[in-house]
């Protein structure tokens, strides 16, 4: 293989698979890339065995071939040399790497030992707007669950129906979902992707412009976006029926503007280092939501922050922490909260908005 291709595209493509490649000493060729020539590009491909990434980057082909190659040490090296044209050459075991007075070679292990990537055959894809779909998984993916011993909650669930898509992230403590629509609306579907393959999506897609295509079979699925492709396994199990536990009625509604109410958290905050709880306290007749955060050995916070409040009021106590999640996505100038009692949970909204909504369980005294 001899490949010439400029500094910056070949470091994008190496940056681009690089983050779920293994250090796992029992399967070393888990640490490295795969290099490929295909079609007058240069193919470079990632995995974990769970998931595999592959990407195209552009580049001028002067001897077809593929090898496998560290990708730390290939990374590294890569995107510490000057913006310049750049050879590869195999070269009995080796890539050679040379650009201007930088000459360089890297150990190989043979392209035959790489796992199999497999294609991905399903029904036809679904089509997302890059951007939208990122933003939606952005307010999603966060509140999947990190306990690995119940896998089908530590995924996000995908469920299409009449050509609107669900996604659904929960930890049995918190649920967000989000609602958006999509192209195709001949079939019923519905996939648990682990949370790793959706942050990875995310960070590919990044501020680039164009369409996503996912097309799933019963245990795998493939993300395209570009010149990249991400193919993973998907979750076995039975997603949990979430919609149950959102409660359909609410005894107090509270309004109020999301920036202030983001600078009042994380200022509780410094009060609830131990605990993570804040409570919120909604008073009807004064028409303000109040801030109550309070440690024994720092002091005690307290902040009102104007807000329409219908119905009864009363208080409830939330981890700060994931209220603060929450809002970090929500683009709306004001947030609905909506309760029923102190051991119920309760609703966060956009104002005006009827794509999104997140459930927080309170903490119980």
């Amino acid at each position: 293989m001899k490949i010439i291709c400029t500094q910056e595209n070949l470091k994008t493509g190496l940056l681009m698979v690089g983050r779920i490649v293994s250090s796992s000493n029992t399967l070393p060729i888990l640490s490295n890339l795969l290099l490929k020539t295909e079609n007058g590009t240069l193919k470079i491909s990632s995995t974990n065995l769970e998931i595999a990434i592959t990407t195209q980057v552009r580049c001028k082909v002067e001897e077809e071939g593929e090898t496998t190659v560290s990708s730390k040490t290939l990374t590294d090296l890569i995107s510490n040399m000057p913006s310049k044209n750049i050879t590869l050459l195999t070269d009995s075991g080796q890539l050679k790497i040379d650009t201007e007075n930088y000459h360089t070679s890297i150990k190989t292990l043979p392209a035959e030992d790489f796992p199999l990537i497999p294609k991905v055959e399903g029904s036809a894809p679904l089509k997302f707007d890059s951007q939208e779909l990122k933003k939606a998984l952005d307010e999603v993916v966060f509140a999947a669950s990190s306990n690995q011993t119940q896998p089908e909650i530590s995924g996000v669930f995908f469920s299409v129906e009449k050509g609107v898509l669900k996604i659904v992230a929960t930890d049995r403590y918190r649920l967000a979902e989000k609602t958006m629509a999509v192209s195709k609306t001949s079939t019923q579907e519905a996939v648990i992707v682990p949370q790793k393959t959706v942050a990875e999506l995310s960070r590919i897609i990044g501020n680039q412009k164009g369409e996503v295509l996912m097309v799933c079979n019963h245990n795998q699925a493939t993300l395209s976006f570009n010149d990249t492709e991400i193919i993973s396994r998907l979750v076995d199990g039975q997603y949990p029926d979430y919609r149950q536990i959102i409660p359909q009625e609410f005894k107090t509604t509270a309004v109020t503007e999301k920036t202030s109410l983001i600078s009042a958290l994380r200022a509780a905050a410094v009060f609830s280092q131990s605990s993570n709880s804040v409570k919120f306290e909604m008073v009807e007749s004064r028409q303000v939501l109040v801030l109550t955060a309070e440690s024994a050995e720092l002091g005690k916070s307290v902040v009102e922050l104007p807000a329409n409040i219908q119905g009864v009021g009363g208080e409830i106590v939330f981890n700060y922490h994931y209220v603060l999640d929450c809002l970090a996505g929500v683009e709306t100038a004001n947030v609905v909260i909506k309760t029923i009692d102190d051991n119920s949970p309760g609703l966060i909204l956009p104002e005006e908005k009827t794509d999104y909504i997140y459930l927080i369980m309170p903490i119980k005294s």
